[in-house]
């Protein structure tokens, strides 16, 4: 017979408390009622053997409270390990990308939606990119996918090594990334969004004998008094990559800079 619904879900409840303890708060509750479990022991086996002294009484309490805890409790610590290590790696597989190891949309749409509001709340800085990868399906038909996957892995690591520990990478679609830039001016992102397009034009993957690379098409878009919600912004920054892509490819474009929510205009940029 299965357990019902509410004895599987009171089973969840209690896994994921104990799991919540960790293993080192979950060894010291179980250890204190081990070791009175083992006194207890001790207790009755010398009234059944009526030891002569509390020597000992003593000697078979310290047995017991030596042997018998780890092995009450060792079994449970490995269980509670196995299940951290799952957990772990279930957060991994829900956050990020398998193939590239940079987050995923959904990570990256939650992240944005955090850093959005923050600026918004604060008339601070913020910038996102999208970068499409160009003409990336003749790379997948001419080399095969297992060449495209990893040129995109390639690529993937080297717009990371332009950016900050602030800013969040993610893997938004196919093979395009998309960048989320807090704390970074129309100017700054626009640096940030050339420097990812020479860094991967000069990429190559050797790839049985054939040296295989490609450019990308960045569109930028910063935060503005007219953002009232991050869906805004991406569609400013898709507008902007598609204007990269009709202005031939390999260029970065800039979605029309607004004023900030105070009034204060930025500097006009002509990329």
């Amino acid at each position: 017979m299965h357990a019902s619904t509410p004895e599987r879900s009171r089973r969840q409840r209690l896994r994921r408390r104990v799991l919540g303890l960790g293993p080192w708060r979950v060894t010291l509750l179980l250890l204190l009622p081990s070791v009175a479990l083992c006194e207890g022991l001790a207790f009755a086996l010398h009234a059944l053997l009526g030891a002569a002294d509390t020597s000992q009484l003593m000697l078979a309490a310290a047995a017991c409270g030596l042997a018998l805890p780890p092995l009450l409790c060792m079994p449970l610590l490995q269980h509670l390990q196995e299940l951290q290590s799952q957990n772990s790696a279930l957060e991994v597989r829900a956050t990020r990308d398998e193939l590239t190891g940079a987050f995923n949309r959904d990570c990256f749409l939650q992240l944005a939606e955090r850093e959005f509001s923050r600026a918004r709340r604060y008339d601070a800085d913020c910038a996102l990119l999208l970068v499409d990868a160009d003409r990336f399906r003749n790379i997948n038909d001419r080399f095969g996918r297992s060449c495209g996957d990893a040129l995109l892995r390639e690529i993937v690591q080297a717009s990371a090594r332009q950016l900050r520990s602030p800013d969040v990478l993610a893997r938004f679609s196919g093979e395009a990334l998309s960048v989320l830039l807090p704390q970074t001016d129309p100017l700054g992102a626009l640096d940030v969004a050339e420097r990812i397009r020479e860094t991967v034009a000069e990429l190559q993957v050797h790839w049985k004998g054939a040296a295989v690379g490609t450019t990308v098409s960045v569109g930028v878009a910063s935060l503005g008094a007219g953002h009232t919600a991050l869906e805004a912004l991406l569609g400013d920054a898709d507008g902007a990559l598609h204007a990269a892509k009709e202005a031939g490819r390999n260029c970065v474009r800039a979605a029309p800079i607004q004023p900030r929510r105070n009034g204060e205009a930025y500097p006009v940029i002509s990329k």
